[in-house]
């Protein structure tokens, strides 16, 4: 109670986790979900087919909340944000799911509802205790299904009524409740839990909504129609501000709508250094209703199409059928820009069942990506096969993940050479040249770059897992993460090292890792001859400006200037003076 009495009556400073841009400052709308003791429906039931009745239609209602939820949102929105529902309608199609439920219901002789709650809080926790953050995220889909399912069973009704201009403060949100509420009164959305690749963020940062995670218990404290105030550039939350505050956020608030609306002005603008170089700038996606992102920002093509929700997201395998149709409306919705497909990416923390590793001592550099793929061939050739056809509808690239050796290339190669020769045998049409990539994320792949140059078409850098392997620092791990630094000399010889070796062969080279998107990392990626970035589509407008204001000699100069230095303090140093330097506005750049 004494929190709750220090949150009403005084202003507080938190910090959270900024998932989408912006300032929000305005009245708490609270989004409370009601709690159900799932032990009161415990109980034995007397007639398990009449649950498992109830739970089918329960399951129906819910298809047509999430139908009418895509309805609503395709009429607002388009198709942005149509596939969000269909992966989360996929979960109830899932006849694993569904057969772990019934035989709750039917063995156990439990009341639908309470076996609802058993199964999918156990899935909700296998997924929530994954390493990965994108797959941790998935638990999100799963809690709000369950919270669906379980109002439905129990004939509870929930209300969206914003009255005006609120802040929306919840436990959590799922992509359903965003767009019910009115867009028009929604100022931002500050939530307990969720994270930067929860639909709910996703949407939020499409529909430009400023939302902050804040890793609290929030919703519980916070008093109706406070006043609050979000930062979702930093995750600074402010509760009850002062006046003197909410001015200054105000000020703040309306110059980054300033400089965004300029942003914006200049997004369509060539990508061009200040002497004229060109430099190609292509985004990265999860889902292929992401490609609306990637043409609002005018990218020059997707440099990375990670495939692994299309095994995940269903938890099981999809046909080579359902991964055809995904890779096609991407090609085609991007053509005649490239669409470069990395093949699934399983392993470390990311098993489909039934093929899972928990007995490796060491996951992460066990069996996965392209280890996994080439001792499941079936699963493997299914993929290219889909890829292949997929090819005939756009400008379609194939990258392979996590190689370190030239086996793993030439292996691969006659794998695809198999499926062509199946699909030539079924008269299935493909294109007979299709460009085949690795990810340089191995010490020893950036070690054999110049030899791996003959076996491949293109270089794309995988800063994010290159920086780990090479520290050998786990960076989940918050012990040793604070240790994890793109900046570190090591790291940054290996990425100068395939840039050189992609020069030397006349390979194009790509950098995708969250490395792309540093904003003083930027200028010395330049300097090593980086000419190809590829990164979120919400942050090539950004990028593509501090592009616009360096030159490639000052860049160059910059990159000598670090080859001296010995330390990853020293050279990051360095590249924000030399950032701040040629600048003049860091508020919203840096």
């Amino acid at each position: 109670m004494k929190n709750k009495t220090q949150v009403q009556n005084k202003e507080i400073i938190l910090s959270g986790q900024a998932v989408s841009p912006g300032i929000a400052i305005g009245k708490v709308y609270l989004f409370r979900t009601l709690k159900i003791n799932i032990h009161e429906l415990q109980a034995e039931v007397e007639d398990p087919k009449l649950e498992w009745g109830l739970f089918n239609k329960a399951v129906k209602k819910v298809v047509k909340q999430l139908d009418s939820a895509k309805a609503a949102s395709q009429k607002q929105y388009g198709d942005e944000f149509s596939e969000i529902f269909e992966s989360q309608k996929a979960f109830l199609d899932d006849i694993t799911l569904l057969e772990e439920i019934q035989q709750e219901i039917e063995l156990s002789a439990s009341s639908a509802p309470f076996a609802v709650s058993k199964i999918l809080s156990e899935k909700t926790n296998h997924f929530i205790n994954m390493e990965n953050t994108y797959f941790r995220e998935r638990a999100y889909d799963i809690m709000d299904l369950k919270q669906k399912l379980l109002y439905s069973l129990l004939g509870i009704d929930f209300n969206y009524n914003l009255s005006g201009p609120s802040i929306v403060v919840a436990d959590l949100l799922s992509p359903s409740d965003t767009v019910q509420f009115n867009r028009n009164f929604i100022l931002g959305f500050l939530t307990d839990q969720g994270g930067k690749t929860s639909h709910a963020a996703i949407m939020a940062r499409g529909l430009q909504i400023p939302a902050v995670v804040n890793g609290y218990t929030l919703s519980k404290l916070i008093a109706p129609e406070s006043t609050i105030i979000l930062d979702g550039f930093v995750g600074t939350i402010i509760i009850n501000p002062s006046a003197e505050t909410i001015d200054r956020y105000r000020a703040l608030q309306e110059e980054h709508e300033h400089f965004n609306r300029e942003l914006q002005k200049e997004v369509a603008l060539p990508s061009v250094t200040k002497d004229g170089r060109q430099i190609s700038l292509m985004a990265n996606i999860e889902f292929a209703h992401e490609i609306n992102d990637v043409k609002k920002n005018k990218a020059e093509g997707v440099g990375l199409f990670r495939t692994e929700s299309v095994f995940i997201e269903k938890k099981e395998l999809p046909t080579e059928e359902e991964q055809f149709e995904i890779y096609k409306q991407a090609a085609e919705q991007i053509a005649p820009y490239p669409l470069t497909i990395r093949t699934i990416d399983l392993g470390g923390d990311k098993f489909l069942e039934n093929y899972s590793a928990e007995d490796e001592q060491n996951p992460f550099l066990g069996w996965r990506a392209i280890r996994f793929c080439l001792d499941e061939p079936d699963i493997f050739k299914e993929q290219l096969r889909a890829i292949l056809r997929a090819s005939m509808f756009g400008n379609i690239h194939i990258l392979l993940p996590m190689i370190s050796s030239v086996d793993e290339v030439t292996q691969t190669k006659e794998y695809l050479e198999e499926v062509r020769r199946e699909l030539t045998k079924k008269g299935i049409a493909f294109k007979g040249v299709i460009p085949l990539g690795i990810m340089i994320e191995t010490p020893a792949a950036a070690m054999l770059a110049g030899i791996l140059a003959d076996y491949v078409d293109f270089f794309s850098i995988g800063t994010n897992d290159l920086t780990q392997y090479v520290l050998a620092i786990d960076r989940t791990n918050d012990r040793v993460s604070k240790s994890y630094n793109t900046f570190n000399p090591a790291v940054l010889s290996f990425i100068a090292k395939t840039i050189e070796a992609g020069r030397l062969s006349g390979k194009p080279v790509t950098l995708c890792g969250e490395y792309a998107t540093v904003s003083e990392a930027v200028p010395l990626l330049l300097g090593m001859g980086l000419r190809v970035f590829s990164m979120n589509p919400h942050l090539i407008a950004k990028v593509k400006k501090i592009i616009r204001i360096f030159d490639i000699k000052s860049c160059e100069t910059l990159y000598e200037e670090v080859k001296e230095m010995h330390t990853a303090r020293e050279i990051e140093q360095h590249c924000q003076r030399f950032f701040k330097s040629n600048v003049p506005d860091l508020k919203f750049l840096s």
